[in-house]
């Protein structure tokens, strides 16, 4: 499920038993309203895992009511000794959810790649290397789906725009890791921006799409 905000995005994964949720952006408030909505769509099953793309304050601000939640937080090993130390911030001042829960945030990082699954739906995780954006930069790939979750990497631009003169660097970093992975895209769920076939990113960045 795409659950779209006004300008940043999350998307919840069913599985047999359990969800996951990439990304937790914009804040307390804003996590526990895609909170509320996940258990108004899927019902009954608890999120195990919350997949934190990089730790930009936009796209981490909302992790510690996931955390509150039960989920393990999901990062690049990078970002590890960031988190760990904004985990012990107790905001005695103004509690959020998980400072009223007493409970202590869960951690768990990868590296080059990590696969999350039931059995049945493996969701791969990759870091998406040399992009300039964030050096533990992840994204998520739906291999049954042909579906790829990125953040900040590539933003699609408004139906029919033209192209930039000059590439997006990190979009064609993109185009470079898909293609290093061999990776089969059809669709890119950006958590910025809008759904919109891989062909559209190869355009953006003036790579004819092969047939």
């Amino acid at each position: 499920w795409y659950i779209t905000g006004g300008s940043h995005h999350s998307v919840a994964i069913e599985m047999k038993d359990r969800l996951i949720v990439v990304e937790g952006p914009q804040g307390d408030e804003r996590s526990i309203a895609v909170i509320a909505e996940i258990k108004k769509t899927v019902p009954g099953k608890p999120i195990r895992y919350l997949i934190n793309t990089h730790h930009h304050f936009d796209h981490s601000s909302g992790i510690r009511a996931y955390a509150a939640e039960g989920a393990t937080i999901v990062t690049h090993e990078i970002n590890r000794a960031y988190y760990e130390r904004a985990a012990v911030n107790s905001r005695n001042f103004s509690p959020d959810r998980l400072a009223k829960s007493g409970k202590k945030p869960v951690f768990q990082t990868m590296g080059d790649n990590m696969v999350l699954t039931d059995g049945a739906r493996p969701v791969e995780l990759y870091q998406i290397a040399g992009n300039a954006h964030h050096d533990g930069i992840i994204m998520a790939y739906l291999r049954k789906e042909k579906i790829l979750i990125e953040a900040d990497v590539y933003t699609p631009g408004a139906p029919g725009a033209p192209a930039p003169k000059v590439p997006n660097p990190f979009a064609v970093n993109l185009s470079d890791n898909v293609r290093r992975l061999n990776i089969d895209v059809d669709q890119i769920l950006p958590l910025h921006g809008r759904i919109v076939p891989y062909s559209d990113l190869l355009k953006t960045i003036g790579k004819v799409p092969s047939n």
